[in-house]
């Protein structure tokens, strides 16, 4: 690692968690409740409540056949999605069976969801199931588009511009004429809501000194799950009103984002690295003057080689280098002479200042996606880790579709899938910083891996009843504790394994592939219908391959984060899977 880096020493000497910190990331987190109310919300703005054909007549049904007054009366039985014509006598035959032609009628008002709203059922059912679809999608397309943003323009700019978008869009939401709008709002609501998450988080993670990082993820997670549960009394509070005040009241949640950009500061990772040395200059001396500490205690304190990071901040008495001495040998004595000794020295010290100037001024890198794919040890790892986000995506929300199918009170089911990611939480917190990423999420999916294939075979036997379905359902809420955790690893993992001006970009495809895992994540329910045991088996078997494909990766807990791609790959080749550890037996042998 480069050890000119000292972004870290400067959070050290500021106070890991001063009163500076403790203000950012409090706006910060506020910033992630809302996110996953735009995901989730389709549980209640798209409930399809129990339905069927509305009332009809027989001049609806039989227009003008003649044959119809052949027989006094018929008998009409409604079902879901058709209506059947019986003749109303003792032997009581099927004349016909028609769609319905007079529209449905809901357990529910009219207007409280958009299926009952919209007639988004029979024939169009699917339409429902595709407008979450179009956020999934949208995520995909936020992610690479936004965090790419963010690397080049800053992590604040992007992350307000997609806040402000986020509200405005799903405020508009509420006022949707008809199903084509409301399923285009919803892509472009998927589109801001990830890129707004997911500059929040790396917000949040280059905010931390190395020790304290792991935090990042633990307070990002908390803070979702919150919001999960959060959602559960509001869509209760509006089940008897209108999906749209709903929707309103979601998006009224984000209206502080138009004062955000006052009261945030931008990553000062982000800022040395890209050189903007002054605003980097105004955010510590700010941080300082909050943490009273002392600015120039700080800087000193966070020198570390002549870092190129810090040196324009505190001038440094240095010995003339080789190349100055070359520089003043250069100058005319022409030049000199005839001129007083204070103007002869400012003609000297300028020259010197220009060389410096041209010695040191390095010129900024800038990545971006296609960066990956030009070295080979880079994308290895990156093709380990896109697997495990499509993993982890796909898990996650299959169980999370596949237990709201639970009986019982909707809301409370919601809830309840929501407390379960609490202790998985908590168990990550205890294991991030002892064992490190890499085992941390090893662990989570061998756990995931184990329970549903536990599951799995339970509910095979037992058909889903009986003790052995009791079982099942136990080892399937395991499962979901064991993905949760995992995901939540990979979320601070990821970025870790990337160098500055390239962290974006990679956190951002990653969380694209897993928007894949996301639109598969639906077919489960329709295999589980063919094959019982299909979409366990398939979620453990590709839980348990994570597992090994994680053990060729390097650990990240204690390093410091590269800043550069020749960093990157000089710590993969020396730290890859468990080389560090043998390497250190070796040695010690």
């Amino acid at each position: 690692m480069d050890e000119t880096l000292d972004v870290d020493e400067i959070w050290n000497a500021l106070g890991p968690f001063g009163k500076f910190q403790r203000i950012q990331l409090f706006f910060i987190l506020i910033g992630v409740i809302p996110l996953p109310f735009h995901l989730l919300s389709t549980v209640f703005i798209t409930y399809r409540p129990p339905f069927q054909c509305n009332d009809t007549t027989v001049d609806i049904i039989f227009g003008d056949d003649p044959d119809i007054y052949d027989n006094a009366s018929y008998n009409f039985v409604y079902n879901k999605c058709s209506i059947d014509v019986y003749t109303d006598s003792t032997n009581s035959t099927l004349i016909k069976s028609t769609e319905c032609l007079s529209g449905y009628s809901y357990s529910v008002p009219k207007d409280r969801t958009i299926v009952s709203e919209w007639d988004i059922v029979c024939d169009s059912a699917e339409l429902s199931e595709f407008s979450q679809t179009l956020v999934i999608i949208g995520q995909a397309v936020g992610a690479v588009i936004f965090t790419s943003l963010s690397d080049r323009y800053g992590r604040r700019k992007i992350h307000v511009l997609g806040h402000i978008l986020l509200f405005v869009i799903s405020f508009s939401i509420a006022w949707s004429p008809n199903y084509t709008v409301f399923a285009v709002l919803r892509f472009v609501l998927g589109a801001v809501q990830q890129g707004s998450g997911l500059t929040l988080s790396i917000l949040t993670l280059e905010m931390l000194p190395l020790e304290s990082r792991y935090l990042a993820e633990i307070l990002n997670q908390i803070v979702w799950t919150t919001g999960i549960i959060v959602l559960a009394p509001l869509g209760y509070f509006f089940r008897d009103m209108s999906w749209r005040y709903l929707q309103m009241a979601l998006a009224l949640f984000s209206c502080y984002s138009l004062v955000e950009y006052c009261i945030m500061d931008e990553s000062l990772r982000w800022l040395l690295a890209n050189g903007k040395m002054k605003e980097a200059e105004r955010i510590i001396r700010k941080a300082a003057k909050l943490n009273e500490k002392n600015f120039n205690d700080v800087i000193k304190a966070a020198t570390i080689k002549n870092s190129n990071e810090t040196a324009a901040l505190v001038p440094t008495e240095t010995s003339m280098s080789s190349n100055e001495e070359e520089i003043l040998t250069k100058l005319d004595d022409a030049e000199l002479k005839g001129i007083s000794d204070s103007a002869k020295e400012t003609k000297v010290t300028d020259a010197v200042e220009v060389g410096r100037g041209r010695e040191d001024a390095a010129p900024i890198k800038h990545y971006n996606i296609i960066t990956i794919f030009r070295h080979k040890v880079i994308l290895f790892n990156s093709l380990i880790l896109w697997y495990t986000w499509l993993v982890s995506s796909l898990v996650y929300y299959a169980l999370s579709l596949t237990s709201s199918a639970l009986s019982g009170d909707r809301f409370v089911n919601f809830f309840l899938l929501a407390i379960v990611e609490y202790p998985s939480t908590l168990m990550e917190y205890l294991l991030l910083n002892k064992i490190g990423r890499r085992k941390t999420c090893i662990l989570f999916h061998v756990i995931a891996g184990v329970a549903l294939t536990v599951s799995t075979v339970c509910q095979t036997l037992s058909d889903g009843a009986g003790t052995l379905g009791a079982v099942s359902l136990v080892f399937n809420l395991v499962g979901k504790f064991g993905i949760t955790g995992s995901f939540s690893t990979i979320f601070l993992y990821t970025p870790e394994l990337y160098p500055t001006n390239l962290r974006n970009a990679g956190f951002g495809f990653s969380s694209t592939v897993a928007r894949v895992g996301g639109m598969l994540a639906p077919f489960a329910g329709p295999l589980m219908d063919y094959i019982t045991w299909g979409p366990g088996a398939i979620s453990a078997a590709m839980c348990l391959l994570a597992v090994y494909l994680l053990t060729f990766l390097p650990e990240t807990k204690g390093y410091e984060l590269p800043t550069t791609i020749e960093e990157l790959k000089t710590w993969y080749r020396d730290h890859a899977g468990d080389r560090k550890g043998e390497d250190e037996e070796n040695t010690a042998l």
